[in-house]
């Protein structure tokens, strides 16, 4: 039986069997589904496809004009090439203004790669500009990004962007810095991700 999906609300959905359709409602047992096809392309996915064909044309100058890109991807590392920053990214930052929030910053709790990984990150030399943590689940990735944002926004940051390749990784993101007492932040998932997200929703409603 060919049937197409039709309206999906986050892991639930419809099978349209056209005039079939009858046939599955309390009378047929199914006993496996085979998916035939691909998905649409996400959001994400199609604006990734429009920016590169927008470089192939030569329409986007990003792999010129963005530091970010021309030093991770076009640096000759085996010659030791030294990275090139613009120079106003050196300035001092700007002096803290505002207190961190109902909860300080709870530093007890990292051991010294942790505190070495924020120290790096925070550091405004240009030989630090990228940082790379690496580790294996349950190491303290995810508390080494909480803390380095509450004190990057203690020292003036501002417009700081968390991303992940999986909204399951930005959710995880968002509840650690919401256990943190940490809630100057705004979450964008994709839009069939909102759901079992009550508690934490209603935790951001509530504090706001």
């Amino acid at each position: 039986m060919r049937a197409n999906v039709g309206h999906v609300a986050g892991r639930a959905g419809t099978v349209d069997a056209g005039h079939q359709t009858h046939n599955l409602v309390n009378k047929t047992i199914i006993g496996t589904v085979t998916s035939i096809g691909r998905d649409d392309p996400t959001t994400a996915e199609a604006k990734r496809a429009a920016t590169v064909l927008r470089i192939l044309q030569g329409q986007e100058k990003l792999l010129d004009s963005s530091p970010w890109i021309q030093n991770i991807w076009f640096i000759d590392h085996e010659k030791d090439t030294q990275l090139s920053w613009p120079k106003e990214w050196s300035e001092k930052p700007a002096p803290v203004t505002k207190p961190l929030g109902p909860k300080p910053v709870n530093l007890d709790r990292l051991n010294s790669s942790q505190r070495q990984a924020i120290n790096t990150m925070l550091s405004s030399n240009d030989n630090h500009r990228i940082t790379i943590v690496q580790g294996p689940p349950g190491t303290g990735k995810t508390s080494v990004i909480s803390t380095f944002v509450q004190l990057a926004v203690a020292k003036g940051a501002s417009g700081i962007w968390l991303v992940a390749q999986s909204n399951v990784a930005v959710k995880n993101i968002a509840e650690k810095l919401a256990s943190d007492g940490f809630w100057k932040w705004k979450l964008l998932v994709s839009k069939d991700f909102h759901f079992d997200w009550f508690v934490i929703f209603s935790c951001f409603i509530y504090y706001h």
